[in-house]
């Protein structure tokens, strides 16, 4: 992702560990046309912020591992070209582990 273009991404950042309280943090990083959003998030995790938690596996969309919530509604990150604007959060009706990372096994 080396580009002249940028994205401006608000990325939903809670661990319970440490936070009392979910915040979105902003964070503007190279924009590609073709590149997802599972890209934008390791692109973030590899060169901004080693501390942001997300789920990744098939990188296929078809194991849904990779679910989250961008611009409001809710995609898979591996198979979702980012956009230049973007807030992404965690699938919703699920409990938070930490940042994008939610329990499947608990719904709210």
């Amino acid at each position: 992702m080396d580009t002249s273009e940028k994205a401006y991404l608000e990325i939903f950042r809670f661990n319970p560990e440490l936070n009392l309280f979910p915040e979105f943090q902003r964070v503007t990083i190279p924009f590609q046309e073709h590149a997802t959003v599972l890209e934008a998030l390791r692109y973030i995790y590899e060169h901004v912020d080693p501390s942001l938690a997300f789920r990744e596996s098939c990188k296929a969309g078809l194991c849904g591992l990779c679910a989250v919530q961008v611009n409001g509604k809710v995609c898979l990150a591996c198979s979702t070209y980012m956009k230049k604007t973007m807030r992404i959060g965690p699938v919703p009706k699920f409990k938070v582990i930490r940042d994008l990372v939610v329990d499947y096994s608990h719904q709210k």
